[in-house]
């Protein structure tokens, strides 16, 4: 696995070398951007924050960005390329990844029982996002020191972060995941990638907590799960994917719904006859997404929390539990 001391070799790089290694010349802090149809130079290159930006298509990004999006390599083919041309030392056996990364991918198969996406979902372009997790400083922070949720867990989910924006798709035109943030795997229950959801770690007030790429339809965080259940096994249901990691956690199996969003049919036919539980969040809308999800599904038990607790995250982090 990448560390986050490897890829911040790589970040240090010279962006305007970076460049020039993959052959855009720079002059001036100028290019010819190469990712829209540029006659005159529109990417420019800052030495003192070491990034790129196109002033016309709103490309930009750092040493690793350039290199996946000039050259339409995933995100560990370009980091091998990166240390390969500059000599930098990695932390991984580089021949064993690169013969990993370049080996030909399967084309995902879509569950329409479980998510169904448009086209500009591009699969191939999120699993480079999420195929080898690294927890920045603001993610450590958010899942380990103040959610207090075990390590173990956020390993086995596929949480990863970023500490800049990222693109949704391979075409860095399109919609931006903002940074920081969390990017959370969306799986079918045999764990083929249906989506990531970024989880905003900043403190800016305008931009959305919560952003899927477009045309995602994922209405169940856990799925692979329901196939480790043995018969009669509790399951439990939250309403977030952190209280989800919480409940796991503390030792339980457990699911998630998008904050907010209601079960479908689809994902009703999948959990009808389980044996579901359920701790709302102690509110009104925690309560009444609770009745609907009964109204749909009757087996599910309530759990009531205690006095002053606002959900299941909140009363795991409450426990001072080190795991």
């Amino acid at each position: 696995m990448l560390t986050e001391e490897d890829i911040q070799k790589l970040q240090d790089l010279s962006i305007e070398q970076v460049a020039e290694a993959l052959q855009i010349s720079v002059r001036h802090h100028k290019a010819i951007c190469p990712f829209h149809d540029d006659s005159h130079p529109s990417l420019t290159f800052s030495a003192t924050r070491n990034r790129y930006r196109c002033f016309v298509c709103d490309a930009g990004g750092g040493t690793i960005d350039l290199v996946m999006h000039s050259q339409g390599w995933r995100f560990y083919e370009s980091c091998i390329w990166l240390a390969r041309r500059f000599g930098i030392t990695l932390s991984i056996d580089m021949n064993y990844f690169q013969a990993r990364a370049l080996k030909p991918q399967p084309k995902p198969r879509t569950s329409s029982r479980e998510c169904r996406h448009s086209e500009s979902v591009d699969i191939r372009h999120l699993q480079s996002l999420v195929s080898q997790p690294v927890l920045s400083r603001d993610a450590t922070h958010f899942l380990i020191e103040e959610r207090r949720l075990c390590k173990d867990v956020v390993h086995q989910l596929g949480i990863t972060s970023i500490d800049r924006p990222v693109p949704m798709t391979g075409n860095p035109n399109g919609s931006w995941f903002n940074a920081p943030s969390l990017l959370i795997p969306y799986r079918d229950t045999d764990g083929r990638l249906l989506s990531v959801q970024a989880r905003y770690l900043g403190s800016d007030k305008s931009k959305p907590r919560f952003q899927f790429p477009k045309g995602s339809v994922c209405g169940i965080f856990n799925l692979p799960v329901l196939t480790t259940l043995g018969n009669g096994e509790p399951l439990f249901i939250t309403e977030g994917v952190t209280d989800c990691m919480a409940m796991l956690s503390a030792g339980h199996k457990a699911i998630a719904i998008p904050s907010a969003t209601l079960l479908k049919p689809k994902d009703v036919e999948l959990l009808k006859g389980l044996n579901l539980h359920m701790f709302p969040d102690a509110d009104e809308p925690g309560e009444r997404l609770f009745f609907k999800i009964k109204e749909l599904l009757p087996q599910i038990t309530h759990h009531q929390l205690p006095s002053g607790i606002k959900d299941f995250g909140q009363l795991w982090a409450s426990r001072n539990v080190k795991c």
